[in-house]
């Protein structure tokens, strides 16, 4: 009786997915691709850039136990990191005598800036040799010249910052030189600038 029933009852289809025309297959575009993520990659700290500075002010020098006042120029040109900075300097040194004789003075060196105090101190040092010339008295026009040498401390604080590395600055500095060919063979000089860091 039941395996009667049960043959007799056909089994209901299952119902089909539905198909999807061409048309609607056309109308719904595939997902677009993200746009690209574009990271800006900041340059270490840590490596080495180039260095300059230009600074322009006044001195005063003693030497062949006399007062000397002039102006300096003073460029350097050379390489840093986040903690120290060196290169070469170059510095000329033009004035007078308190006797009215003209004098210059031209020196090249290494020189060498420590880590920055509190963002804004700078402390340096340096070596340096080049030419003392003295116009003389007795002969206008001619020049007495001799080696001068020796080592030089400097200190600068920055009055503006420029950038990330460069600024607007106020430096002073002293150093001390040996003279090969004069009368006194030691010259000291103080002095003050205005300089620009790049």
């Amino acid at each position: 009786m039941f395996a009667g029933e049960a043959s007799s009852v056909a089994a209901a289809p299952l119902p089909n997915a539905p198909v999807a025309s061409p048309a609607e297959a056309k109308s719904d575009p595939a997902p677009a691709d993200d746009p690209p993520v574009v990271v800006e990659v900041q340059p270490s700290p840590r490596r080495a850039r180039w260095f300059g500075t230009l600074r322009a002010g006044a001195a005063y020098r003693w030497a062949l136990r006399e007062s000397l006042v002039g102006g300096v120029f003073e460029g350097e040109l050379g390489a840093q990191d986040h903690r120290l900075a060196g290169g070469v300097r170059l510095r000329v040194e033009a004035g007078k005598m308190r006797a009215g004789l003209p004098y210059q003075v031209v020196t090249i060196g290494p020189s060498l800036w420590l880590p920055p105090i509190a963002d804004r101190l700078r402390v340096g040092m340096g070596l340096e040799a080049g030419a003392f010339l003295l116009s003389r008295r007795s002969d206008p026009g001619a020049v007495m010249w001799t080696v001068a040498w020796g080592g030089r401390l400097d200190a600068a604080v920055d009055l503006a910052r420029v950038g990330t590395t460069g600024g607007v600055y106020f430096a002073v500095n002293v150093a001390a030189q040996a003279l090969t060919a004069a009368p006194f063979p030691v010259t000291v000089v103080t002095g003050a600038a205005f300089g620009y860091r790049p």
